[in-house]
C-alpha cells in the first residue's frame, strides 16, 4: 500500500494511526502530489492506493487514469474532503473502491476498508498447494558443506556428481528487498521445480541450498542438450516463469554453462555478479555476460561534489524548479554498471548526513525518527537504485516542506544569513571571524556580537560544531584515518581536532570508529 495526499500530517496521520505491519499490511511509500505519486507506483507497482483528490502539480484523478493504463489491476481508496457526487462517481469508475473523508475517518474504519481489499487479494487454494508439495516433493536441502564445496573446498562426493559431457549452471535466488512475503517458501519452490522438471525434462535440479536471503541451486543438463547459449536462453526463461509464478517475490542470477567440477567457482562467482545487475536494471531474472566484466575495470563517479554543494543551496532556496532539478542533476534517473554500488550507497548516507544537519541548523524541531540510525538503514536495505532514489526523493521533498515551515520561524538577519551560507561553502578553509565579516560588509565587532545573538552560539561554536559534523560523516564511511578527516574538515592539527572532537561527542575521533564496527 501506498499513501498520497499534500498534507503532510494526513500522510503520517494514515501510516502511525494504524499497526499495519500487524496485519500484513507493508506501507511501501508516501508522496506529497500526483506526479510523484505517479512515479512512485510506477516503481513499486503496489497492489492499493490510498489517495486524495485536489493536489499540485497532478490531481487524483488524472494521476488514477494514467495508472489504470498501466496497472488496471491496482486498487483505490480516496481521501479527500470533497463530498460532490460527480467527482466520486469518476473516482469510481476509475477504479476507486472506497472513498472516504480524510478528516472523519476513524482509524478502525480505514484498517476494516483496507483488510476487506486485501482479503480479496489473496488465492485461497495456496495454503494447501503449499501443504502437499511439502508431503510430496523429493526436494531435500543440501548442507552448508555442498555451498562450501561450490565455492571451492574440495569433496569428492560431489566432484563424482560431475559427470563428463554434461552441462551444468548454478542460479543464484534471493529476495526482493521490501516486497511483502520477501523470501520464498520453502514447499512454493519444491512445487515450481516439480513444474520446472515436467516441462523441461532436459533440466534437471540436482542441488538446492537454503540461506538467510535465499536460495542457490545447481542445475545439470545432460549430454545431448543443445549449445551453452541456448540452454542458457532455456534456463532463463524457466527461471522467469517459476518468478512470476512464486509472485515475483523473488530476483535471481544465472551462471554460464560449464562443463568441469575446477569451473564451478567460476559459476558461482558469475551467479553472484549477475544478481547484482538487480541494483541496475530493478528486481527480475538476469544471466551472466562476460562482456559486463569489462564494466569492473572501469569506474564512473557517483554524486559530483559541485552537485552536491549546489543541491544544498538549492534545497533550503526558494525556487521549487531549481530545487527539484539540482535533484534530478544529483540523483540521475539510472545508473550504469560502472558505478560502483558501495560508492553510491556511501555517497547517499552523506547526503542524508548533510540534508538532516541543514534542518537542524534551521533550529526546527526534527522528528527523532530522522536522527536515528534508522534512516541509515533504509538507505541500506534498499534493493535496487531506482528504489533509493525514490526513497531519497521522498526525504527531498519531505525536508522541503519541512524548510517551509522552519523558514516561517526563522528571523535571522540577512547578513547572519549570508554568514552561514558562507560558513557552510567554506568549513573546511581556514576561514576568521573577520573574513566573514567582511563578507557580509560589517566590522568585526559587530557582527562578532550580532551572530551570537542571532544564532545563539559564537562563531568559533558555530564553525566547530558544523566541522565536528563533517568528520562524523567521514568517519562512518571509514575510507580515511582519522588524522586525515581532521584535515578534510579543517582541523589539520591532530591534537586539537580530537580535543574538539571529543569536546562534542565525548569521545575522541578512534574511539568514534571504533564504537561503530
Amino acid at each position: 500500500m501506498v499513501v498520497i495526499d499534500d498534507e503532510v500530517l494526513v500522510r503520517k496521520g494514515v501510516i502511525s494511526s494504524v499497526d499495519w505491519e500487524s496485519h500484513e499490511i507493508e506501507i511501501a511509500g508516501e508522496a506529497a502530489d500526483g506526479r510523484s505519486g505517479l512515479e512512485l507506483i510506477r516503481t513499486v507497482q503496489p497492489e492499493l492506493v490510498l489517495t486524495d483528490i485536489r493536489m499540485p502539480h497532478m490531481d487524483g484523478l488524472q494521476m488514477m487514469k494514467e495508472v489504470r493504463e498501466q496497472f488496471p489491476h491496482i486498487r483505490f481508496v480516496i481521501l479527500s474532503v470533497l463530498e460532490d457526487f460527480p467527482t466520486v462517481r469518476e473516482a469510481l469508475k476509475l477504479g476507486a473502491v472506497d472513498y472516504m473523508n480524510k478528516f472523519r475517518m476513524d482509524p478502525d474504519e480505514l484498517l476494516q476498508s483496507v483488510l476487506k481489499i486485501k482479503e480479496a487479494l489473496v488465492p485461497k487454494e495456496s495454503a494447501m498447494t503449499a501443504e502437499k508439495a511439502d508431503a510430496e516433493s523429493p526436494w531435500k536441502v543440501m548442507r552448508e558443506d555442498w555451498l562450501d564445496w561450490l565455492q571451492g573446498t574440495p569433496n569428492d562426493v560431489y566432484d563424482g556428481a560431475i559427470k563428463s559431457g554434461s552441462r551444468y549452471a548454478v542460479v543464484v535466488l534471493e529476495g526482493n528487498q521490501g516486497h511483502a512475503g520477501t523470501s520464498i517458501k520453502y514447499n512454493e519452490l519444491h512445487v515450481q521445480l516439480e513444474a520446472f522438471k515436467e516441462q523441461v525434462e532436459a533440466i534437471d535440479c540436482m542441488f538446492i541450498y537454503e540461506s538467510s536471503s535465499g536460495w542457490t541451486l545447481f542445475f545439470r543438463m545432460p549430454k545431448d542438450a543443445s549449445s551453452d547459449f541456448e540452454i542458457t536462453c532455456v534456463l532463463l526463461e524457466r527461471m522467469t516463469a517459476m518468478r512470476h509464478a512464486c509472485g515475483d517475490t523473488f530476483s535471481c542470477g544465472v551462471s554460464q554453462a560449464f562443463h568441469l567440477a575446477g569451473e564451478r567457482m567460476e559459476a558461482y562467482r558469475e551467479a553472484q555478479a549477475a544478481l547484482r545487475l538487480v541494483f541496475y536494471r530493478g528486481y527480475g531474472v538476469y544471466a551472466y555476460d562476460s562482456e559486463q566484466s569489462a564494466f569492473s575495470d572501469r569506474h564512473s563517479q557517483f554524486m559530483e561534489m559541485g552537485d552536491f554543494k549546489k543541491y544544498l543551496i538549492c534545497l533550503e532556496g526558494h525556487d521549487d524548479e531549481a530545487a527539484e532539478k539540482a535533484f534530478q542533476t544529483l540523483f540521475p534517473a539510472t545508473v550504469t554498471e560502472d558505478v560502483n554500488v558501495t560508492e553510491v550507497v556511501d555517497a547517499v548516507h552523506a547526503w542524508v548526513s548533510s540534508v538532516i544537519l541543514l534542518l537542524k541548523d534551521w533550529g526546527g524541531q526534527v522528528p527523532a525518527s530522522m536522527l536515528s540510525e534508522s534512516m541509515f538503514e533504509h538507505v541500506n536495505t534498499r534493493g535496487t537504485y531506482l528504489e533509493l532514489r525514490t526513497w531519497c526523493y521522498h526525504l527531498h521533498q519531505l525536508a522541503r516542506e519541512m524548510l517551509v515551515v522552519f523558514k516561517k520561524n526563522a528571523y535571522h538577519r540577512p547578513e547572519v544569513q549570508r554568514a552561514i551560507d558562507y560558513i557552510k561553502m567554506h568549513y573546511a578553509e581556514q576561514i576568521r571571524v573577520q573574513d566573514v565579516a567582511h563578507v557580509v560588509n560589517l566590522s568585526e565587532n559587530y557582527f562578532s556580537n550580532l551572530f551570537t545573538k542571532e544564532v545563539g552560539k559564537t562563531f568559533s561554536q558555530y564553525i566547530q560544531e558544523i566541522r565536528v559534523e563533517k568528520a562524523k560523516e567521514l568517519l562512518r564511511g571509514r575510507k580515511l584515518d582519522w588524522f586525515e578527516v581532521g584535515e578534510r574538515v579543517g582541523m589539520d592539527n591532530p591534537k586539537y581536532f580530537s580535543k574538539i572532537f571529543k569536546k562534542y561527542t565525548g569521545c575522541t575521533p578512534i574511539q568514534y570508529t571504533a564504537s561503530r564496527k
